[in-house]
């Protein structure tokens, strides 16, 4: 990761900025733009957590299972009028 800051500009919410101000104030972030740096770290942090859970679960399943599963979410999918691509 660069240590070379992006500027960019956002429109958050009101009582977000004012959260994130209130934080500033208190000494529990340097700056606004540290506020929100920090959550998106927090949800990039927790979203890459979850990711690897869903592959971990997905190394574990029964591949004839999954196959099964797909077979019919197909057939349903065909019945409600909806194209299925070969393979997906």
């Amino acid at each position: 990761m660069s240590d070379v800051k992006k500027r960019i500009t956002i429109t958050v919410d009101p009582h977000l900025a004012g959260y994130a101000e209130q934080l500033v104030q208190a000494g529990k972030a340097e700056s606004v733009s540290a506020a929100f740096n920090e959550a998106m770290a927090i949800k990039r942090q927790r979203d890459q957590h979850a990711l690897a859970k869903l592959r971990e679960r997905a190394a574990q399943a029964d591949p004839a299972r999954v196959e099964r599963m797909r077979r019919h979410i197909d057939a349903q999918s065909r019945e409600a009028g909806f194209e299925v691509a070969a393979g997906e």
